[in-house]
């Protein structure tokens, strides 16, 4: 058989609810254990480096995937075969061709994720939300579990139908979860703005509330053009 010297990327999407979070943890159901009971079953190198970890119940739209496979393989069979073993609330949405430079994790730039709020005030919530923007450690608004270190928040966009974007360069282990948690303590005024402010520009622990994992999910993953696999084009007829 032939060395595994093709190095593609896979866009894949799916439904949290019915997972105990991405990275494989012994018996329980995850995307990891899913997605590599497929990889075995299609016949392809068990390989496949996730762009980033989801936590229990939140979903994506886009994760994405840098694997090997054999140079002979179709890119088209490849999907078709992993989609048939793989269920229902876990797809490959398309295999694409990468530079060799490409790793999933390593090349990416930036995540967008999205979580949808339902009877929130739209004015306070778009107050709060213009208080994230930023580069700091966010250290107040993660798990220490995570690398203390600088990540950038380049926007926290609320639409008005209630759903927020946040855009930023990384986020660490329920980082837009405890951002979300603590605007939505200040909207509805169970912490205060200058203690919120606190903790985003001076560190200022405070018990900061974690929002539920089911509104969140993976929007995008976003790559350099010299490195991104998936077209604009691509990108703009499946994210919506």
């Amino acid at each position: 058989m032939s060395k595994p010297d093709l190095l593609v990327a896979l866009w894949c999407r799916y439904d949290g609810a019915g997972f105990h979070g991405y990275q494989a943890q012994g018996t329980l159901r995850t995307v990891q254990a899913e997605l590599l009971r497929a990889f075995r079953e299609a016949g392809l190198p068990r390989n496949p480096v996730v762009a980033g970890r989801t936590d229990r119940g939140v979903s994506a739209r886009m994760q994405v995937l840098s694997a090997r496979v054999h140079r002979t393989s179709s890119l088209d069979e490849m999907t078709r075969a992993l989609n048939t073993a793989l269920p229902e609330d876990v797809r490959v949405e398309l295999i694409k061709p990468a530079v060799e430079k490409f790793h999933a994790a390593w090349s990416a730039t930036g995540k967008v994720y999205r979580y949808a709020t339902r009877d929130v005030p739209l004015v306070p919530l778009r107050e709060a939300a213009a208080l994230v923007p930023g580069t700091r450690t966010f250290r107040t608004f993660h798990f220490k579990t995570s690398e203390a270190r600088t990540r950038t928040v380049h926007s926290v966009v609320v639409g008005d139908d209630g759903v927020v974007t946040f855009t930023g360069d990384a986020f660490a282990r329920h980082m837009v979860r405890m951002l979300m948690g603590g605007m939505l303590a200040v909207v509805s005024g169970k912490i205060s703005r200058e203690l919120f402010i606190d903790g985003l520009e001076r560190e200022t622990f405070f018990h900061c509330p974690v929002a539920p994992a089911e509104p969140l999910m993976l929007w995008e993953v976003l790559y350099p053009p010299d490195v991104d696999p998936f077209s604009a084009d691509e990108r703009a007829a499946r994210l919506r």
